[in-house]
């Protein structure tokens, strides 16, 4: 089980905020399958050659050592939980007629 929970993240970025920032565990979970799925795409663009920034590369570097001792989900939940990755919402205005 990865550790810190879903409850742990949820009350550390509540409680960073002013506001409730995070009201489900819902969010929670796409935010870091989201974050996973970055992590890979970015590895992978800097293993074909994709990436052209220095900034870039060193990022993606940096992150393909970190995949060597931990998968990109777990990196996701402490980059969350850390604070180096922020969620925002999104809201769906939809109008029926």
């Amino acid at each position: 089980m990865l550790q810190p929970s879903y409850s742990q993240i949820m009350n550390k970025l509540n409680s960073d905020a002013n506001e409730t920032v995070v009201t489900s565990r819902y969010s929670i979970i796409i935010a870091t399958a989201r974050r996973a799925r970055q992590i890979i795409d970015i590895v992978n663009a800097e293993g074909a050659g994709e990436i052209t920034s220095h900034s870039a590369s060193k990022e993606a570097q940096a992150l393909k050592e970190q995949l060597k001792k931990k998968k990109p989900t777990a990196i996701a939940v402490e980059e969350l939980y850390n604070g180096k990755v922020k969620i925002r919402e999104q809201y769906i205005d939809s109008h029926i007629s």
